[in-house]
């Protein structure tokens, strides 16, 4: 990792810290060799994560702010100028910085490459619903429609992949990772894991259809993942009481009208801050979140202003020349990645 003294100096003098910011987060998630235990690495970079947005959180407050300016003017322009530039783009449902940092190996084995790593700036609330209201219309994916200027379509998972459009402007709405996240509970019988082989063998799915057109892969927003105490910041009793009547586990931002909603505090505390406030949605801030000994609580949400749900990967994937006339592919259905063949 960047030496922290290197880092500081870096978002001083950096026209956007907010680059310097990804570039240090994504630089947690960068490996040669495909991890061999996924869980466990997951779980060990998060703990890293949440101590690198603690410090920026005590250190650096201003970054929330600048956050918040850019997903209020989020207007979708990185993905319809990518539509304009004939790239087919994918927006993959609550992918982060996590799974762009380790599916490179992946991706390169079956012929592609990332060519341009970077991030945009989710809408807030960090919902799906912010999005697709500006790229489709409709707080629904599974609603969109094919207009003027690009054809749609919607992929729920793998097994489902449509026939893609040949030649015109696509815009494909993935419904992983979330649709998995969303079963990653305290029970593990789901994990992070699977979220990342069903999302992984779906994207490859998809790039099988596509061969000579460039590839835009980005995100409406990242989620937060907390398995222990260390992946999240814990509140004071008497604020958590109230967030907890107010906010499922699951969503980390409701509507600002909902009642109860002016007992929250939504000035410092001490030196702390706990909530960030819209027109419409009221958000909890950084990584703050509350423990669950559930088996059917989840262990992901997003909807807040974290870093890891704010800052989304934005990533330009091609086909290596070389494999143009060859599209490898998984030998099976339901490929585990964390096989040994991946490592």
């Amino acid at each position: 990792m960047m030496a922290i003294d290197d880092f500081l100096k870096r978002l001083i003098e950096e026209d956007d810290p907010l680059i310097v910011i990804w570039q240090q987060m994504l630089e947690l998630y960068q490996v040669d060799d495909f991890p061999s235990d996924l869980i466990r690495f997951y779980n060990e970079r998060e703990t890293r994560l949440s101590q690198l947005e603690e410090a920026l959180y005590h250190g650096y407050w201003e970054i929330y702010d600048l956050c918040f300016r850019r997903s209020q003017a989020q207007s979708g322009d990185y993905v319809f100028e990518r539509l304009r530039e004939g790239y087919v783009v994918i927006i993959a449902d609550s992918l982060s910085l996590r799974e762009v940092g380790i599916m490179g190996k992946l991706l390169n084995d079956l012929g592609w490459y990332i060519e341009e790593k970077t991030f945009a700036v989710a809408s807030f609330p960090t919902l799906t619903e912010s999005l697709s209201r500006i790229l489709l219309g409709t707080t629904y994916p599974a609603g969109g429609k094919d207009v003027p200027a690009f054809r749609y379509r919607y992929v729920a998972g793998p097994g489902e992949v449509p026939n893609l459009p040949v030649g015109e402007p696509t815009l494909i709405w993935l419904r992983l990772p979330d649709k998995k996240l969303e079963q990653v509970t305290v029970a593990q019988v789901t994990t992070i894991a699977d979220a990342f082989n069903a999302t992984m063998e779906t994207l490859i799915q998809l790039l099988e259809q596509i061969t000579t057109r460039p590839v835009f892969i980005t995100s409406d927003h990242g989620y937060l993942y907390a398995t222990d105490i260390s992946h999240y910041w814990k509140m004071p009793g008497s604020i958590e009481k109230e967030v907890r009547k107010l906010f499922p586990r699951e969503s980390r931002a409701q509507p600002s009208d909902k009642e109860g909603m002016e007992r929250l505090p939504y000035t410092k505390q001490g030196n702390q801050r706990y909530f960030v406030r819209s027109d419409t949605h009221v958000g909890i801030l950084g990584r703050y979140w509350w423990a669950s000994a559930k088996p059917g609580d989840r262990c992901t949400a997003h909807g807040g202003l974290s870093l890891i749900e704010t800052l989304v990967p934005a990533i330009k994937v091609r086909k290596n020349r070389i494999s143009l006339h060859r599209v490898p592919a998984p030998e099976k259905r339901g490929q585990n990645f964390i096989g040994e063949e991946w490592r």
